[in-house]
């Protein structure tokens, strides 16, 4: 997942209304944060999905790197991302719009529009509805394709897995809004009710966010599993828009879903698991970083994605500054240079598979992963 973890800038300086800020906890991953919304759905966001941390200890597994607290002055790291700055032009143009348009921003943030879009894919949505992808449907193509050749590759069972696609759109529709509010964030029907028509006109009366179809709504991408509810994997409009706008259409989709599906391999075989007991940021960077190699192993393997490497790698400069210097943040990610090293271990794996002729399972992978994680994590900065 991408991770929020930036403030809405000038919004809350500019706006009429004086608000906190927050970082909700959440399955979605845009790199913004909404303004704290009101009291009440303040005290009604839902808890993160944990994971139960188990057997073997830090000790056993990786030595010194396992045991040490990820320290800030031991890694370079930078916040900078053009992708980022996609997002923050959109929201540029909506404050320069006036103060109207300022305080529609306002009351969406406040009321985390921006993560019903989300929870409502999550909880609600199912393939039994065609699915699109793309503010106009056009990544539903390669993304058909991508989630076919993605499952074939792995060896996890996946006929299971539902790939749904994020918009923005659906906050005009008061219905699912409220059902989203009512059941996710745990508000009454009439408050609910109430918030969703908030939305709605806020939404709809908005010169500059194009009913929906706007990247702050729908900038993530998520991998979900949740008891006695369908495996999922929900790709945002927004998150591909935003790639596409700065010359990488041709690989983002790709590239973020066979990220995404390195979770679900993550949930299937139980290698949440594998840290024991430590910090929610050791245990998110850990699996980040083994899904970035998945991923990278997967994109340029002969027999999957078959991506040229070079490419692959410009896009994951990219994406990979989307990564965070959180470094206490129970969504950590890892900095851009360690995620840059598991996609190098990955385009290695993927090599040597080649010569060989064969694709590695994931139980394979997963060891050699582990072997090489005190060398991806090792300090760099000097």
């Amino acid at each position: 997942m991408l991770r929020r973890s930036f403030a809405l800038r000038s919004l809350l300086a500019a706006a009429v209304v004086v608000v906190g800020c927050q970082e909700p906890t959440s399955p979605a991953s845009a790199p913004i944060a909404p303004a704290a919304p009101s009291r009440a759905l303040s005290a009604a966001l839902p808890a993160p999905l944990a994971v139960a941390p188990s057997a073997p200890s830090v000790d056993q597994l990786f030595g010194e790197f396992g045991r040490r607290a990820i320290n800030p002055g031991d890694y370079v790291c930078s916040d900078e991302s053009p992708v980022i700055d996609v997002l923050y032009g959109e929201i540029d143009r909506t404050l320069a719009a006036g103060a109207a348009e300022r305080q529609r921003l306002l009351t969406l943030a406040n009321l985390a529009a921006d993560l019903v879009p989300t929870y409502e894919a999550l909880f609600f949505q199912t393939t039994a509805t065609p699915q699109t992808f793309g503010y106009d449907g056009e990544f539903t193509k390669i993304m058909t394709k991508t989630e076919r050749d993605v499952k074939l590759f792995w060896d996890i069972p996946s006929d299971q897995i539902q790939v749904l696609g994020m918009h923005g759109t659906m906050l005009l529709d008061v219905e699912r809004v409220s059902l989203t509010y009512q059941v996710v964030f745990g508000l009454d029907k009439p408050t609910a009710d109430f918030y969703a028509g908030l939305v709605h006109d806020a939404l709809a009366s908005s010169t500059t966010m194009n009913g929906g179809d706007y990247a702050y709504f729908t900038f993530n991408s998520v991998s979900f599993r949740y008891p006695e509810l369908a495996d999922k994997i929900v790709m945002g409009d927004g998150i591909l828009e935003a790639y596409a706008s700065i010359g990488f259409g041709d690989v983002a989709p790709q590239a973020i879903f066979a990220h995404e599906f390195a979770h679900q391999i993550q949930y299937e075989n139980e290698y949440f698991n594998d840290l024991g007991t430590v910090s929610g940021a050791e245990r998110t960077r850990y699996t980040e970083l083994m899904a970035d190699a998945m991923a990278a192993y997967y994109l340029t393997h002969k027999r999957g994605g078959a991506m040229n490497q070079k490419r692959v790698e410009e896009f994951l400069e990219v994406f990979y500054q989307i990564g965070d210097c959180a470094f206490t943040s129970s969504g950590h990610h890892g900095t851009p240079n360690q995620r840059l090293a598991a996609a190098e271990f990955g385009f290695r794996l993927a090599a040597d598979a080649q010569k060989q002729g064969h694709i590695l399972t994931s139980e394979e992978f997963h060891a050699l992963f582990l072997a090489s994680y005190p060398t991806l994590i090792a300090p760099d900065a000097r």
